[in-house]
């Protein structure tokens, strides 16, 4: 038996006006994942655990049965074991936009990869030697501490401050809060001369380098992880999984949606588990545009889902498929709302469509997002 993990990120979402007072996966034209859902059986996970911010990182590591409250330290040093980049602190930082003291934009006008690496190349040259800066794609970059602050910072996702007066949400709580909020104000020269797009630096989630446990010891099986992200392909080599690249791919709906198909294909030849996360959806949500959304959904359901199926044998693979989290586009930001869930090749029950409601109905009822994967094997 091979087993397909299948996550749009943030593809769950509240009821939307626009919409006649229904979900975007309600309205959304799917017929691959409905086709899963009628042959499978259906449920609601939480995923985000108590106490926890709804990140993706929290997410899905809790999906892939990491006890977070044990494991966790931070995103920014997930994102850095994806690119081998070491250091005492890492912090994920974005390049972002911000306008009258508000948060504008997260992502720096969808910046290009490589006008960003011009903008981290200029800040490494006016930071302390102690501090150091990685590009990423588009607007993601790392910065690291190469010095031992043994105090606790706080900060805020900039997507979750949108349209919002950023001076309430700067680092704060130590002297490594002092710091970053220093690299900041140095940001606001700096990035501006390089591009137009981005204007500061925006620092979070960071912490000291996790060590994590095998997902073969965890689960008794070889497994491969795909995705457009930093994080997530962190996630990946820290369990100890073959992350596997595709070219072309972008994060958002217009990626490469025909080569994230054919490489999860071709791994499950060669992995009895495999775990495909895809981006785009998720970004749209935060862009607040349902449209966008819906229109993501069922390019999802028809280059993925759709692709996938049709050349599998469906009696050898069982698949679960289900959002790491919602991100209502409302919101424009993660909730940690339980999400609907489907898992097909096991047992069957009366749900006929996936979508945030009908899926409560599901015979796996409500289930905690650290034992999905016991459900799955």
């Amino acid at each position: 038996m091979r087993y397909l993990l299948l996550i749009p990120d943030g593809m769950a979402d509240y009821r939307i006006k626009e919409l006649g007072n229904r979900t975007p996966l309600q309205v959304a034209d799917k017929p691959n994942i409905d086709f899963l859902t009628k042959e499978g059986c259906c449920g609601m996970a939480k995923t985000i655990p108590e106490g926890f911010e709804p990140g993706s990182d929290i997410a899905n590591l809790t999906i892939l049965g990491i006890d977070v409250k044990r494991y966790y330290t931070g995103r920014g040093p997930i994102e850095a074991m994806a690119r081998g980049v070491k250091g005492k602190i890492v912090f994920r930082c974005n390049l972002v936009r911000v306008e009258d003291g508000v948060m504008k934009d997260y992502s720096g006008g969808r910046i290009d990869d490589s006008e960003a690496r011009e903008v981290f190349k200029a800040l490494n040259e006016r930071s302390p030697d102690f501090v150091k800066f990685y590009s990423g794609k588009s607007y993601r970059g790392l910065l690291v501490v190469n010095e031992d602050f043994e105090c606790k910072v706080k900060t805020t996702p900039p997507h979750d401050i949108l349209g919002k007066p950023i001076e309430g949400f700067l680092p704060k709580g130590c002297e490594l809060a002092e710091l970053l909020v220093n690299l900041m104000e140095i940001s606001k020269d700096v990035v501006p001369e390089v591009t137009r797009r981005a204007n500061m630096i925006w620092p979070w989630s960071g912490g000291k380098m996790p060590k994590f446990p095998s997902f073969k010891e965890l689960h008794g099986l070889n497994g491969a992880m795909i995705s457009e992200v930093d994080l997530i392909k962190g996630i990946g080599r820290g369990l100890g999984m073959e992350v596997i690249e595709v070219e072309g791919v972008t994060g958002y709906v217009d990626t490469n949606y025909r080569g994230l198909a054919k490489a999860t294909l071709k791994a499950l030849k060669d992995h009895h588990f495999v775990m495909l996360h895809v981006e785009g959806i998720d970004e749209v949500s935060h862009e607040g545009d349902w449209e966008k959304k819906v229109e993501g959904i069922e390019i999802y359901d028809e280059k993925i889902v759709g692709y996938v199926i049709d050349r599998i044998d469906l009696e050898d693979v069982r698949i679960m498929l289900l959002p790491d989290h919602p991100t209502p586009v409302n919101l424009r930001t993660h909730t940690n709302d339980p999400v609907p869930f489907l898992i097909y090749g096991k047992k069957r029950d009366d749900v006929k469509t996936f979508d945030e409601f009908s899926c409560r109905k599901g015979k796996f009822g409500f289930v905690e997002g650290i034992k999905l994967m016991r459900l799955l094997i």
